[in-house]
């Protein structure tokens, strides 16, 4: 929810996203194609020093990259080592998984199990934490501990990485777990989804404990050696270390205890050889990773860490995004189809990690086409300027039927038009998610929006009273209300 409201100021500036895919090996391969003017585009709009793609496809990786990997330095690169930020939490997950796969510890555990007495916090509402809460955020943990900003005396966001940096510099697995025993879960566990680095983190520490090895050792052990790619855990020579940025230059994430969480550094060219694992998923530990845990492919499914969904032509696809305090990173992969990107910058902020999801969409675009279906779709309500939605899908249907439209497309599809001024024509898309998603905050707040800007306040109010009930933490719905029924 949070991360839709986000994007109606992105979606002002981001490219159009395309959507899907294609075989895979390593042999690698350079052509720029159609993809170098996407680069230019991103670098420009993202505000970004450097950028690296990596594209997996018919068993040929493609590389491109653009830009610098240090401001007046050096060129980025597919051997340049950039932070992937969360995307870490896949790797963690995976080891989990081989955990499983081992019978050294069962899904749904629960992780007091493996720690030492001193946490009957880690419980609320009868219901413990579990390994399967962790892996598909659903934990009910804070997002991270001690909080950042109450324990660090609350530091402007100018002064927050360089005082997290301090002070996590010398904290150990032995003050997490001190901290841990203070925490409060924020909910039932299971019950929602909810980004958590303590989760991650926790999990890391865990593993460790269960196998005796170290975090770095594992990931080595699991990952590294068999997938094939260089060690991303510990010392980076300077001439492929990436210097993130984020205006400025900011402090590096490779704090020990942050490690399991968003720690990992790797180039494109290592990054390739994960996603090829991924792809082919002969290790059952993999295949096992890419099961959906929580929700479903419909609208938004849940492995270890991977979001599963279905593109706009019902192939079913995997994602992860990260950010550290000044590099970002995306990766999605096509099964089916045997088709990978993975894209890294070395520029930070949620921001640049949404632009990235739409290069890798404007990406495949590129090199497939548009799913024939969507294309139909949009040329069909083009021509009828958005008369009949449900009747245009139903007929677009008919002769596609592997047309899949989720609520995410559609409210995104809505608030183009909306930035475009067409309001009516967004009205008109929002009432459909809505009608498709009656139970959705998120889908009855957005056309309000649109609402609002035809004049309907009526209408307006009742969408955004609708969105609270059903999300009372709607902060967006609340403001709209207070100043329309300012007027009324």
């Amino acid at each position: 929810m949070k991360r839709e409201w986000l994007r109606r100021d992105l979606l002002k500036a981001a490219p159009a996203l395309a959507f899907s895919a294609t075989p895979m090996g390593l042999r690698a391969a350079v052509s720029d194609g159609p993809i170098a003017p996407l680069l230019a585009t991103f670098l420009k709009e993202a505000k970004a020093d450097g950028i690296s793609v990596a594209i997996v496809r018919n068993g040929v990786t493609h590389y491109h990259d653009a830009g610098f990997a240090v401001r007046d330095g050096a060129r980025a690169s597919r051997d340049t080592a950039y932070e992937i930020g969360s995307i870490t939490k896949t790797f963690t997950g995976l080891i989990l998984a081989h955990a499983i796969q081992e019978k050294r510890v069962a899904l749904a555990d629960d992780i007091r199990r493996y720690l030492p007495s001193g946490f009957d916090n880690l419980a609320k509402d009868g219901r413990a934490v579990t390994f399967a809460d962790i892996v598909t955020t659903t934990s009910a943990l804070p997002d991270n501990i001690p909080d950042w900003h109450s324990a660090l005396g609350n530091p402007t966001p100018a002064e927050l990485p360089l005082r997290i940096t301090e002070f996590y510099k010398d904290y150990t697995a032995s003050d997490f777990l001190r901290d841990l025993a203070k925490a409060k879960l924020v909910d039932t566990p299971g019950k929602e989804t909810r980004h958590s680095n303590t989760a991650s983190q926790l999990l890391g520490i865990l593993l460790s404990r269960i196998y005796g090895q170290s975090y770095p050792t594992l990931v080595a052990r699991y990952i590294e050696k068999p997938f094939g790619m260089r060690g991303g855990t510990g010392a980076i020579s300077p001439a492929r270390l990436a210097i993130g940025y984020d205006e400025k230059a900011m402090p590096a994430l490779s704090l020990p205890i942050i490690l399991p969480a968003g720690g990992l550094r790797y180039g494109t060219a290592d990054m390739a050889r994960y996603l090829e694992a991924q792809i082919s998923a002969r290790d059952p530990a993999v295949a096992q990773t890419q099961q959906p845990l929580w929700g479903t492919p419909e609208h938004q499914a849940i492995g270890f860490h991977w979001i599963i969904a279905k593109a706009a032509d019902s192939q079913i696809y995997y994602r992860h995004s990260g950010g550290s305090f000044g590099c970002s990173s995306y990766c999605d992969f096509y099964p089916a189809l045997r088709y990978g990107v993975v894209l890294l910058t070395n520029r930070g902020n949620g921001d640049v990690q949404y632009q990235l999801e739409q290069l890798a969409g404007a990406i495949r675009g590129a090199l497939l086409g548009p799913p024939a279906g969507l294309t139909l779709l949009q040329r069909t309500l083009e021509a009828t300027d958005y008369a009949d939605v449900p009747g245009s899908v139903a007929a677009v249907r008919r002769q596609h039927p592997e047309l899949h439209l989720n609520e995410d497309r559609v409210n995104e599809w809505g608030y183009r038009l909306l930035f475009a001024k067409r309001a009516r024509a967004a009205a008109a898309i929002f009432a459909y998610n809505v009608a498709a998603h009656p139970d959705s905050a998120n889908a009855h707040d957005s056309y309000a929006d649109a609402l609002t800007e035809i004049g309907d306040k009526t209408g307006a109010i009742a969408e955004y009273e609708r969105a609270l009930m059903l999300n009372p933490n709607n902060d967006h719905s609340a403001e709209k209300l207070k100043t329309l029924r300012k007027g009324t």
